[in-house]
């Protein structure tokens, strides 16, 4: 009788498969067939609308042969349609509901701001109670009762990132009018820029003026425009498939704790550059571009995210700036660059700390990307003040950011001593964005942060207890 046992009808059928490593051994032909090809075909219906009806959009506008209100109907219409895709219908009511709400406490704002203070100027220092912009803030808070109190969390879910876009063209748009930069929109105005078809999806914000600029200032279609929407489309479609099937192929579950915290993180991080990519492509197809290269036709880039610096990064002040920089200027520009400024008095740190906060405020709230982003804040702050401190102690160049201009430093940027810390410096952060990232595995749903953490040691924790007694020792 033949020593290998029957593996259709043999009790030792079990333990022959796993023992057996060559007939489970999967190769990269099977990643490519079971994992790549599938993730691909799965958003190609939403990408393939997105993409097309945007690209409509974009030729119709160049035209040059519609009129201002015609351009905010198909913006606005072109967004709707998109919203379409949407499986949930009480998701779409809600963001309907949603914008007519804030249309009406922008309008009624602006009347009592009118009635009442019709002269005044705007004042940073003033408590404006009745102002746009607090008026913003209570229409967020109705938000808030919708994903807690009226939605599935399955239904928040997949309208979060729509509404919180949506949140930030609405504060902007708010500040915006009380400082005078904009009048109060007509409602095709508001329409158009809230739904605009380019980033109602995915995103990224975009201010009330650069949306504007599309309608005045066309921007030139050619084969260039086709090659960055496609440029966009791969790269986007790459990190993709790192998220979903080359992570796990290349870093197995039987690994040490260490690189399947690498794999979580990565895998998350990729995810995010895959939407951050489709983004971009949208913004292309509906005729955007970054308004530093706005008037040059061979050049067609929506720079949202820096994969190379956050995946090598020098610290995490620069993995929060490169993360997504139309937010990161939002916050800059807008509300919260008020709040820092008050909190300031109390120490930097407090402004950074209420910052993220905030940041945390605009996700919605969900509690481990509250951790998570309160924690970037705390970090950030403490090894900006460490290298600060270590810079100004030994007389060397490693501060987060390098000398503006001439550096008067002994030791400079590019001297050996100095390379070796900001070596040092970047695998830390690395550390922690490992760290940052398990908590964002749907894992941690299951066993929680704690656990996650424990798993890593609380190593994070300690390197920061370190840069602490650091800060106070020296």
């Amino acid at each position: 009788m033949s020593s290998v046992p029957d593996i259709f009808y043999s009790e030792d059928s079990l333990p022959y498969f796993y023992e057996n490593n060559d007939f489970f051994e999967e190769t990269i032909l099977d990643v490519w067939k079971n994992c790549v090809v599938p993730s691909a075909l799965s958003i190609f219906y939403t990408v393939y609308k997105v993409i097309l009806i945007n690209l409509c959009f974009s030729v119709i506008v160049s035209t040059g042969r519609v009129s201002q209100t015609v351009f905010h109907i198909l913006s606005g219409s072109s967004g709707l349609l998109l919203l379409s895709c949407l499986e949930s219908t009480k998701g779409k009511i809600l963001i309907v509901v949603f914008f007519a709400q804030s249309y009406f406490l922008l309008h009624l704002g602006c009347m009592i701001q009118n009635k009442y203070d019709p002269v005044e100027k705007y004042n940073i220092n003033k408590i404006r109670y009745l102002s746009n912009s607090n008026v913003v803030k209570y229409s967020l808070i109705t938000v808030l009762v919708f994903e807690y109190y009226l939605l599935e969390t399955s239904t928040w879910f997949e309208i979060r990132g729509i509404v919180m876009v949506f949140a930030m063209k609405l504060i902007s748009l708010a500040e915006d009018m009380d400082k005078g930069v904009t009048n109060f929109p007509t409602f095709f105005r508001y329409f158009g820029y809230i739904f605009c078809g380019g980033n109602i999806m995915f995103g990224p914000w975009i201010s009330f003026q650069e949306y504007i600029v599309s309608y005045h200032h066309p921007t030139q279609k050619n084969l260039w425009w086709i090659n960055g929407i496609l440029r966009a489309l791969i790269i986007s479609l790459f990190f993709l498939t790192v998220s979903n099937c080359w992570t796990n192929y290349f870093i197995t579950d039987d690994s040490n704790r260490w690189l399947i915290g690498y794999k979580e993180a990565l895998s998350f991080r990729t995810s995010h550059y895959f939407i951050c990519y489709l983004s971009e492509v949208s913004m292309l197809a509906a005729g955007f571009k970054n308004y530093n290269i706005w008037y040059d036709p061979n050049k067609w880039r929506f720079i949202i995210t820096d994969p190379l610096k956050i995946e090598m990064p020098n610290a995490l002040a620069i993995v929060v700036t490169n993360w997504n920089r139309p937010m990161h200027e939002f916050l800059k520009r807008y509300n919260f660059s008020d709040i820092y400024k008050s909190w300031l008095p109390l120490g930097r740190f407090y402004g950074i700390l209420i910052t993220f906060i905030v940041s945390s405020f605009l996700h919605g709230f969900e509690f481990k990307v509250s951790v998570v982003l309160i924690t970037i804040g705390v970090f950030s702050y403490l090894q900006f003040a460490v290298r600060d401190r270590l810079a100004r102690t030994f007389d060397a160049c490693i501060r987060v950011y390098p000398c503006k201009g001439k550096c008067n430093h002994k030791y400079k940027r590019d001297g050996i001593l100095c390379r070796i810390c900001l070596i040092v410096f970047s695998l830390f952060t690395v550390l922690h964005l490992i760290y940052l990232g398990v908590l964002m595995d749907s894992s941690t749903d299951d066993v929680g942060i704690y656990e996650k953490w424990n798993n890593l040691y609380f190593i994070s924790f300690w390197v920061m207890l370190v840069n602490i007694l650091i800060i106070i020792v020296i």
